[in-house]
């Protein structure tokens, strides 16, 4: 069963801070849309990761065993229990502990195999963050319609007639096609239309905690809209698009989604700037693996940005949390075992998810890349 993303948000959260009995976490993400043989991949997949991993990591016959059980589960899952819908799937496993987490999703991951000491969540939280919802606001003169979209495609839909649509009844002949079309162009009735649908577009906003709107309306129509409407508000209008009678919903959602990804790459380009002007001693900003992972270490932290490709090994401990890039024989805090990480990246994201920070992720953003890939911005400085 495909999750809700809020579903999605509370499962991850849980796995943020949970921690493996079996000494790790088998996570494995996998591709099941129709569009991949994934039935036949995906087992063989599994089995030519964990013989690699179990043996480039040296791990002792014991533990392969307790992570063989984990991996039986999880070809389970694949053979059997997949709904039709889903094109994404995430298992994190510790049967050992007791952990044994699905999560469904209706767009595709790339196919990974990771056995470390936390659950390997950032996946399934940088497609979230990515995939946030938005409203398309389609607008004409006289009568218009808000969508809701999520993760999952539209998700509400709410329909705004205007005053003469409302005060006539065009399907019993009431009014005149002419006195209608006359009407229906009145500047006075358009502004008040306008308004309204304003009015409306607040309201699902702050219900739906949606951020940013586009209008999906001629550039015209669009322009007049955008001035009457109060300047909060104005603020949530990231894009428009043109309207386009001929094309479908899902089409006009498409192009949507992609006006509201790049207007979301201009606000995180914006936002490393902003945490590079505030990198002075006094400042808010914070940037670098080590300095950020201090942040959350002290719990400062108030928004993580990262780079969607930044992705560097590294090390962590599983009996104090210690992490960092150098390799080291012993933990420099407990003087404990240190784990290899594939990601060391993924565990600033399970933390800041840990402790509720806000998380963005950016791509192809020179400031951040100067910043080291990842950066934040503290609650205080």
């Amino acid at each position: 069963m495909i999750d809700s993303a809020a579903e999605v948000r509370r499962k991850l959260k849980a796995l943020a801070g949970a921690k493996p009995v079996g000494g790790a976490f088998l996570t494995a993400t996998l591709s099941t849309s129709r569009l991949d043989d994934w039935r036949l991949s995906a087992p063989s997949f599994l089995h030519s990761e964990f013989n690699r991993r179990t043996q480039e990591d040296g791990t002792s016959r014991s533990d392969k065993r307790l992570l063989q059980s984990d991996l039986d589960y999880v070809l389970e899952v694949v053979s059997y229990e997949i709904t039709p819908r889903t094109q994404g799937l995430a298992l994190f496993v510790d049967d050992r502990g007791g952990h044994s987490e699905r999560i469904e999703l209706p767009f595709r991951l790339l196919n990974r195999l990771v056995m470390e000491p936390s659950a390997y969540i950032r996946p399934v939280a940088h497609a979230l963050s990515l995939l946030e919802p938005f409203v398309i606001a389609r607008v004409s003169r006289d009568e218009s319609s808000l969508l809701l979209v999520d993760e999952w495609g539209v998700a509400q839909e709410d329909d705004v007639a205007g005053p003469w649509l409302r005060w006539s009844d065009r399907e019993t002949g009431e009014v005149s096609i002419k006195e209608y079309f006359a009407a229906a162009r009145q500047d006075e009735l358009v502004e008040l239309h306008y308004k309204e649908v304003g009015a409306t577009l607040a309201k699902l906003l702050e219900a739906s905690q949606a951020r940013r709107v586009v209008v999906c309306a001629p550039h015209e129509i669009a322009t007049n809209f955008r001035r009457a409407l109060a300047q909060p508000l104005a603020g949530h209008v990231v894009a428009e698009i043109s309207f386009d009678a001929a094309a479908s919903a899902s089409q006009m959602v498409a192009n949507a989604r992609q006006a509201v990804e790049q207007a979301r790459n201009r606000e995180m380009a914006a936002l490393a700037a902003r945490i590079k002007e505030g990198l002075s001693r006094e400042g808010r900003g914070v940037s670098g693996f080590d300095d950020v992972l201090g942040a959350l270490t002290r719990h400062q932290l108030q928004v993580l940005l990262v780079d969607r490709n930044y992705r560097v090994p590294g090390w962590t401990c599983a009996g104090c949390g210690w992490a960092g890039l150098s390799e080291v024989e012993t933990c420099p805090t407990c003087g404990g075992c240190p784990a290899h990480l594939d990601d060391a990246v993924g565990e600033i994201v399970r933390l800041a998810i840990l402790q509720g920070c806000q998380l963005e992720v950016g791509e192809n953003i020179p400031v951040l890349e100067e910043l080291g890939g990842v950066a934040g911005l503290l609650r205080y400085s």
